[in-house]
């Protein structure tokens, strides 16, 4: 089903059915929790970065390395194969990348450099560079059938486009019909160009396909082009909306990104307008409480288009070099809910709160999973929509007390609930009990049951182990819902000694 006709549903719904908005099915029900966590190899900055999707199969750029994983039977990622990839001459994080038909396409400082990952799986080989054209440096690149779309943004500039050649950037198009052979260039199209009632873009920002269509977005608005014949790039239609980054599904859907805002857009090809705003999404204000710094929406987001919802990241500003300080929050919004307002959260909205210190990137949608590369943490999973959903509550191992302590979460899950089972790395600790007095401190559309286990880990060996909680509901499907990464020191240390109660 297409977005115009996703947006079709909820104005009929508007229209039709206010007495019945409230309904448990008219709310956002996808919070994400935290499944797994894949260590990261190599340090994030010594390379462009990204997540891509091949299949079934999942690749993780981040440094000199790729790690190809693949999904296993309780949903968390397993590593297939991770290649050093020494011939990488890309050392600029805020380089682009992009994948396309099994080629992976960066440009740094080092220029444009193309790499075959079609044969990278478990038993294949290592990726094989296929070309360096050096002076080529971006750092936005869009892919899509046989052309690639290369642009330095103008928010990286060190002056302000005002739509003269002394500050100005340009699109670049090449050509990669042939992969094989290092890409083509064709043409270039120039910020200062006025195709629509004299405005000139000013400087561009963002590039993204969709429809068959180059779009651009810039500092006057977003613009679509034709490039059937590349050498001459046709301006087809300008929306009057700027913007800072770009997020399409390729299709039918484009979203504008600014720092506090994101406009939606349904693309309609073969209709007049060609483009059309359905929604503007604001950040959500309470996030912004108590906290020292501003907040903004980060440039990585997705769109699922298989469950209709806009994955975000919301970020921390520092404010002395302007760029993120931590990824504090997930926001979710599901385009098949009706789009109403008054309530923290809104019902089209699932905000989930994120714990590490650091900056997250390129969230990726495949199935109900969301991948996310952290800086410091490497790749993670996290679970949503129509499975099983929850999280271990244990802060740190000062809270196991010796010779025996209790562990507990909470879980739930569209189906109800029928076991739940707690791993220390592959061993099993055992089912836990799953009951008691439901939890109405969670935000979910469904009840959320209290889940506890007692264990003994006071001779767990030194090193860094996992908690894994794999909950299994009515249908049998089985699904690994939460993880959690544990130093111990070892024997002797891993465990507290309770207090003696004095006795009256």
């Amino acid at each position: 089903m297409r977005v115009c006709s996703r947006v079709a549903l909820v104005v009929v719904l508007l229209v039709f059915s206010a007495p019945f908005l409230y309904a448990d099915h008219l709310i956002a029900e996808c919070p994400l929790s935290l499944a797994d966590v894949n260590p990261a190899s190599t340090d994030f900055d010594l390379s462009p970065h990204g997540v891509f999707r091949s299949g079934n199969t999942v690749f993780a750029l981040r440094g000199n390395v790729l790690s190809t994983y693949t999904v296993n039977d309780v949903g968390n990622l397993q590593i297939a194969r991770e290649d050093f990839i020494g011939s990488l001459g890309a050392r600029e994080t805020e380089g682009g990348v992009a994948f396309n038909n099994g080629f992976l396409y960066l440009s740094s400082e080092a220029g444009l450099e193309v790499y075959d990952l079609r044969n990278v799986r478990s038993g294949g080989n290592a990726p094989i560079l296929v070309a360096r054209t050096p002076g080529l440096h971006y750092r936005r690149l869009a892919a899509a059938n046989n052309r690639l779309a290369g642009l330095y943004p103008s928010t990286d500039l060190p002056c302000y486009p005002k739509g003269t050649s002394l500050c100005s950037n340009q699109i670049d198009l090449f050509d990669i019909s042939t992969p094989t052979v290092a890409p083509t260039f064709v043409s270039s199209i120039s910020s200062n160009i006025r195709p629509f009632a004299g405005i000139a873009p000013l400087g561009w920002n963002d590039v993204a396909f969709n429809s068959g269509l180059l779009m651009g977005i810039s500092e006057t608005g977003l613009y679509a082009f034709d490039i059937t014949n590349s050498a001459a790039p046709r301006a087809v239609e300008r929306l009057a909306i700027p913007g800072k980054w770009l997020v399409s599904n390729g299709a039918d859907f484009i979203a504008i990104g600014n720092d506090t805002t994101i406009d939606t857009v349904s693309v309609r090809v073969g209709f007049a307008p060609l483009f059309l705003r359905t929604r503007q999404l604001t950040i959500a204000p309470y996030l912004a409480l108590n906290r020292a710094n501003p907040i903004r929406f980060n440039r990585n987001a997705w769109f699922d288009d298989s469950n209709a919802r806009l994955v975000t990241l919301v970020d921390e500003v520092d404010q002395m070099t302007l760029n993120a300080a931590r990824t504090i929050a997930f926001d979710v919004f599901d385009f098949t809910v009706p789009q109403l307002e008054g309530s923290v959260e809104r019902l089209y909205e699932d905000v989930t709160m994120t714990s590490d210190d650091e900056v997250k990137h390129n969230p990726v949608a495949i199935g109900p999973y969301v991948y996310v590369i952290g800086e410091t943490t490497g790749l993670q999973s996290w679970g949503s929509c129509g499975i099983v959903t929850g999280r271990i509550e244990l802060d740190s191992i000062e809270h196991l007390t010796c010779g025996g302590a209790s562990i507990h979460g909470w879980v739930t899950g569209t189906q109800k609930i029928t076991n739940v089972e707690l791993f220390l790395d592959n061993a099993s600790l055992g089912p836990a009990l799953i009951g008691g007095t439901p939890r109405t401190d969670i935000s979910s559309t469904t009840p959320v049951d209290n889940w506890r286990i007692g264990v003994n880990l006071d001779n767990t060996p030194r090193g860094e182990h996992v908690l894994r909680a794999i909950g299994t509901d009515t249908l049998n499907n089985r699904r690994q819902f939460a993880s959690m990464r544990i130093f111990f020191p070892g024997p002797g240390s891993n465990c507290t000694v309770p207090r003696r109660r004095s006795v009256r």
